[in-house]
């Protein structure tokens, strides 16, 4: 009986699942013009900063149609501006992820999109407007899809193409102009998990208590 419940509570553990590693990704750059007019996207100026951040769970994607690319979904989203805006995704609109695409078609990159299969941005709270990061970068830069894979600073060097805006009706014509600077990919460390604590605990106690009658 003893020796059951001692395999049962290492079996419980080391068929348990890895857990999933939250990353956060940030994207900075500088407002370079600003044609908005509503506030409070229209109170942003020229050479103000910019930090797009938000964190992604490296379990949580959909992989593209052709195989090339994977997209990680966004939550705790922030588009901050150095004179104080901070604007959200629109809640309760389409799925936005973070999309690293290896080889599409010759080069490696990120984009922000309610597609995994390619870039056009997603929905912010001020509607109508949208945000748009789209990075490429040479063919070597990313070793596979996989996020925990791509951790790093990535910068100027090797930079094929970038667009970073924020717009309405279309990509092509931005409100907002952003010049690039960095992109920084972060894992963040594990949180412990009490739910697990108390399980190897309650398992401990039974054996303690079986050892005693």
């Amino acid at each position: 009986m003893k020796r059951a419940a001692a395999l049962l509570a290492i079996a419980m553990f080391a068929t348990a699942p890895a857990h999933a590693v939250t990353v956060l990704v940030a994207a900075f750059g500088e407002v370079t013009e600003n044609l908005i007019a509503d506030s409070p996207l229209g109170d942003v100026t020229a050479g103000e900063g910019v930090v797009m951040s938000f964190t992604v769970d490296s379990s949580n994607f959909v992989d593209g149609a052709s195989g090339d690319s994977r997209g990680y979904v966004i939550s705790s989203f922030s588009l901050a501006f150095s004179g104080g805006v901070n604007v959200g995704l629109l809640i309760g609109g389409d799925t936005a992820y973070f999309t690293l695409a290896d080889g599409i078609p010759v080069s490696d990159g990120f984009w922000v999109s309610t597609s995994p299969d390619s870039p056009g941005g997603a929905p912010l709270e001020q509607e109508p407007y949208n945000v748009n990061l789209d990075l490429g970068y040479e063919g070597d830069t990313l070793a596979s899809l996989g996020i925990l894979d791509a951790g790093g600073v990535y910068d100027l060097d090797g930079l094929t193409r970038f667009a970073f805006t924020v717009w309405q009706g279309s990509p092509d014509f931005p409100g907002m102009q952003i010049d690039y600077h960095q992109l920084m990919i972060q894992p963040l460390p594990p949180v412990p998990v009490p739910a697990a604590l108390w399980l190897l605990g309650s398992s401990l106690l039974g054996l303690i208590s079986m050892r005693r009658r």
